[in-house]
């Protein structure tokens, strides 16, 4: 027994004292660290899923399919270079699919397609009721082949060029709103994505491209990297303008909502010259239809009677 004071106590209690002291003491470091941990982890994945949910883009599978595998095959010969992919995954960027493995999935596909055109010519040179000749077996499998390589290729140009000019027509009503957001005292990251939410129902190809630059602004360590990332998924010299406007302001103290009123304007006024080009030239385009298919029927009209009547006169002699 040990003596404190007019108190006996035990040197066994004491040690379970001490060692419960001990106990709880590293029961609250382990816990503290946990949830920082946690909210750590929260944070992280908040801004994953904020990215996704802006992009409208969805979690990436986790096991690769058999187009993903048979690109990535290919990617790796001398059928498709490095030099290409690089090419494929900025239109695929350009198109609105970001995904990591949207790359091989495409150049899959086609290697797919290609297979099957090449069948379908082989069958439909096998139905012909006489033998096809080399040359002529040859040139069709050849040129199946080729129409079926190159036909995805044709959709994602034109998926593309829809896009961009999709985009491009949201661009001033967005600017609008940044200027808005910028008087209202917002920040950059936090504007961009409340115009991303307030464009995703007139403009929604815009209202992705903005929620994943707002989500980049959070992770990258330099604002300038996510604009300069939009504009070169894009490939807008509009674009390219709003991310040198947005840099130098943040670089240089500018104000920013007269710069990006400024740039709203001229980018109405560019799509009126754009609109005004367009209306010079329709006579020009309605110059060949005209002569085809009205004034044949304008001479039928006045002339038509005439004939008629030249005819009758002509076989009453």
């Amino acid at each position: 027994m040990i003596a404190i004071g007019p108190l006996a106590v035990d040197p066994f209690d004491l040690a379970l004292l001490a060692g419960a002291i001990l106990v709880m003491v590293v029961a609250a470091l382990t816990l503290q660290t946990g949830l920082a941990r946690k909210r750590l982890n929260d944070r992280l994945d908040k801004v994953r899923h904020s990215a996704l949910v802006l992009s409208g883009a969805s979690e990436p599978a986790s096991k690769p399919g058999p187009f993903h595998r048979l690109g990535a095959f290919l990617a790796k010969g001398p059928l498709v270079g490095q030099a290409e992919m690089v090419l494929i995954r900025g239109q695929l960027a350009t198109a609105g699919f970001t995904q990591p493995g949207a790359a091989p999935f495409f150049v899959g596909l086609k290697a797919t397609l290609a297979l099957i055109a090449a069948l379908l010519g082989w069958l439909w040179l096998q139905s012909r009721p006489a033998p096809p000749l080399a040359l002529m077996m040859f040139g069709t499998l050849a040129g199946s082949a080729l129409a079926g390589w190159r036909l995805p290729d044709i959709v994602l140009s034109r998926l593309a060029r829809n896009r961009k000019a999709a985009i491009e027509r949201g661009l001033p009503d967005a600017l609008d709103l940044l200027v808005i957001c910028g008087e209202a005292g917002l920040g950059l990251d936090i504007a961009f994505e409340r115009v991303a939410r307030e464009m995703k129902q007139a403009h929604p190809e815009l209202g992705k491209e903005l929620g994943v630059t707002a989500a980049e602004m959070r992770v990258l360590p330099d604002r300038y990297l996510a604009l300069a990332n939009m504009a070169d998924r894009l490939k807008l010299e509009t674009l390219r303008s709003l991310v040198a406007t947005l840099s130098q302001t943040m670089r240089y103290g500018t104000p920013l909502g007269q710069a990006l009123r400024v740039l709203a304007n001229e980018m109405r006024r560019e799509r009126l010259v754009r609109f005004e080009e367009r209306a010079a030239k329709l006579p020009v385009l309605i110059t060949l239809p005209m002569i085809c298919f009205i004034l044949p029927c304008v001479f039928i009209v006045v002339a038509g009677p005439a004939a008629l009547d030249l005819m009758a006169t002509l076989a009453a002699r």
